[in-house]
């Protein structure tokens, strides 16, 4: 019995061998390389802009339009990330390997594949950062302080009870995030 059945899945395993997509080749990863730069760039540059918007006017339809262009670009970024690992084993040259790992590790977060959850993520994220940019400190009800202030004061200041004061009230706005 144990001697047919490697026989048995021979002839099938060779015929799928047979139909078995062609290993990528070096001018097949710099084809992916240069397009997947040319659409990463865009996509950057997109999800760039929707944010520096976001974070100088904090409002839910700013962070609605960042978490979509940034949904999008996370969502590339993951394709890529795909696509490259099929060149692992590849002999590429050092500028080629070394942009394929980048694509390979880039990701900071990865989207759910549901496109609900994705677009679900990217809003909290959005949210975070925008609660995180709208945020301020009041140790006092006539005095105020945002994180440009705070930053300054923990750059500046000598004094230890300034200084912690400073840190525990910003961490105290970031609770929620």
């Amino acid at each position: 019995m144990l001697r047919t059945f490697p026989r048995a899945f021979a002839l099938p395993l060779s015929a799928l061998l047979l139909f078995a997509a062609p290993k990528p080749t070096i001018d097949d990863a710099r084809k992916f390389l240069d397009a997947a730069e040319s659409r990463g760039l865009l996509l950057a540059v997109d999800s760039s802009r929707a944010d520096w918007v976001k974070s100088n006017f904090i409002t839910d339809d700013t962070e609605t339009l960042a978490a979509q262009a940034d949904e999008r670009a996370i969502n590339a970024g993951v394709q890529f990330a795909k696509r490259a690992a099929e060149f692992n084993g590849v002999a590429l040259p050092e500028d080629m390997a070394r942009k394929m790992k980048l694509l390979r590790v880039a990701l900071t977060i990865a989207t759910p594949s549901d496109p609900k959850e994705s677009e679900e993520l990217t809003r909290i994220v959005a949210s975070m950062e925008g609660t995180y940019g709208k945020g301020k400190y009041c140790p006092s009800p006539d005095k105020c302080l945002d994180l440009e202030d705070l930053s300054k004061i923990m750059a500046t200041s000598q004094d230890p009870i300034e200084l912690l004061d400073a840190w525990k009230g910003w961490h105290a706005i970031a609770k929620p995030i």
